[in-house]
């Protein structure tokens, strides 16, 4: 099984997050959602990916908590 060497972990964050904004533009939620995760594994306060994750999510609820998080983020600044 051939290793495969991970790029620049800044690059590979930005790559994802092409790959889910491309996917929720294209209406396909659950890939952008999966891309997301993955990037919100990497860096929690990534804001960029929970705005996104907004979208991704259908209950009002979800997407009022990916706000708050957000916010929470913001306001450590």
């Amino acid at each position: 099984m051939a290793t495969r060497t991970a790029p620049h972990r800044k690059s590979t964050i930005e790559e994802a997050l092409d790959i889910a904004v491309e996917a929720v533009n294209r209406g396909e939620l659950g890939k952008g959602k999966a891309a997301l995760n993955w990037i919100l594994e990497q860096e929690p306060n990534n804001t960029t990916a929970w705005l996104w994750m907004a979208c991704c999510v259908t209950e009002d609820h979800a997407k009022q908590d990916c706000y708050r998080k957000v916010s929470t983020i913001v306001s450590q600044f």
